[in-house]
This record gives structure tokens, C-alpha cells and sequence, in this order.
């Protein structure tokens, strides 16, 4: 007897969740505007412009901006990672390193 599977595809795309947003997605503009909401009560309407482009800008790109199919968030997380991890530079005396320039015939 032969049994047939059916194989998921489209595997790494998230499901829309909340409207044209995933759940990811959907947090990080949620948070940006409940501190939107927040500096309304806090601050003054004038302040209050100033402050809320750059922070809509700020959690909109974390939300929808994609660098080569990567999340900004992503990037953020590997930058902030590199720098705060040592970094290891092994010496090798008995590795040659050729500097010629290579010639191309």
C-alpha cells in the first residue's frame, strides 16, 4: 500500500494575522503607538510632533522594513551582537599568506 504525504510549502513566509500584518509586525506598531498615546498625554502638542515622526518612523521600519528578505529587527539584533561579544583574532605563524597580485593570462 502507498502512502501519499502532502508536503507544506511556503514554510518560511509568516501567516497575516492582523490584517496585512504578522504577528511580529503587528507588536512593533503596536508599541510604537501606545508610546505615541503615551507622549500625548506627557508632552505638549508642539513637542509632540517633534518627538512622534521619529518615533512612528523608528517602529514602522522595525515593522515593514526588509534588507535582502531580513527583518530590520534582525539586523539591529546581529549588530548589536557583534559589537558587544569579544572578538577572537587567532594568530597562525605557520600559514603563508600569498599578497602577490594574481596575473590573469
Amino acid at each position: 500500500m502507498l502512502m501519499r504525504f502532502q508536503v507544506p510549502q511556503f514554510i518560511e513566509t509568516e501567516e497575516k494575522i492582523i490584517g496585512p500584518f504578522t504577528l511580529k509586525q503587528f507588536v512593533f506598531v503596536a508599541i510604537g503607538g501606545a508610546i505615541l498615546f503615551l507622549l500625548w498625554f506627557a508632552v505638549s502638542p508642539g513637542l509632540f510632533i517633534f518627538l512622534a515622526i521619529p518615533v512612528g518612523a523608528v517602529f514602522l521600519g522595525l515593522a515593514l522594513v526588509k534588507i535582502s528578505e531580513m527583518p530590520l529587527y534582525m539586523y539591529l539584533f546581529h549588530l548589536v551582537s557583534y559589537l558587544l561579544n569579544p572578538k577572537k583574532y587567532i594568530y597562525k605563524p605557520n600559514e603563508e599568506i600569498d599578497i602577490s597580485p594574481k596575473l590573469e593570462k
